[in-house]
């Protein structure tokens, strides 16, 4: 691709984050279904015409959006993965990864909880394959953290697929409720310690074990 290409390329994807970040913001102050191509039109500063060039309505906008967000999440997720020595520091920072991404992004999960009224029940459903697939994936990046633990005997003898599901569970209600508070001034990261606690001393080994 030559210069000219790429900075065709350049401009065409920050125009296209333009109208992502136009339409966060809009669909997190009007709601989804109230808010209008037009709105984001205009909070974007763009024509209609030019925000048809890039999403052929609202609902391609948001399911963009929805997936660039998960994609990011998931890179922040193998990253952690990196950080640890052991399995249980290396979930320790899974989770506070995902709290704090979603305490970053308090106006997209905002939209995701007040339009969908809830999280994976919705996703494959609402989104369509590849951002489910995306979502699978961070279910198994956990599962493998957890056979990883219980080969190294940190962890007893659980079902890894279901264990990621029970954690992903929690992690979402405890994010459902946060974000549902008027304002919440309490830090999502800060309940990363306790919700670690619960879950490494639920899968830990047994005292008769260690």
């Amino acid at each position: 691709m030559d210069q000219r290409s790429q900075r065709k390329q350049r401009e065409y994807e920050a125009r296209k984050e333009e109208i992502l970040l136009a339409a966060e913001r809009m669909f997190s102050q009007n709601g989804f279904f109230k808010t209008s191509m037009a709105e984001i039109a205009e909070s974007a500063q763009f024509a209609m015409g030019t925000v048809y060039r890039f999403f052929k309505s609202k609902e391609e906008i948001y399911i963009s959006l929805v997936e660039a967000k998960v994609e990011e999440l998931l890179s922040l997720l193998k990253d952690a993965t990196k950080s640890g020595s052991t399995a249980p520091e290396k979930l320790r920072e899974v989770i506070r990864v995902k709290l704090a991404f979603a305490d970053q992004n308090r106006n997209f999960f905002r939209i995701y909880v007040s339009e969908w009224s809830g999280f994976e029940w919705t996703v494959k459903s609402a989104f369509g394959d590849r951002v489910w697939k995306k979502y699978l994936a961070q279910i198994d990046l956990v599962a493998n953290l957890i056979k990883e633990g219980i080969k190294a005997k940190e962890f007893r003898q659980v079902n890894p697929k279901d264990t990621s599901l029970a954690l992903h569970g929690m992690l979402n209600s405890t994010i459902y409720v946060w974000i549902l508070q008027a304002g919440p001034k309490e830090s999502l990261v800060d309940k990363g310690e306790w919700l670690s606690e619960l879950f490494l001393g639920g899968i830990g080994t047994t005292i008769e074990n260690k």
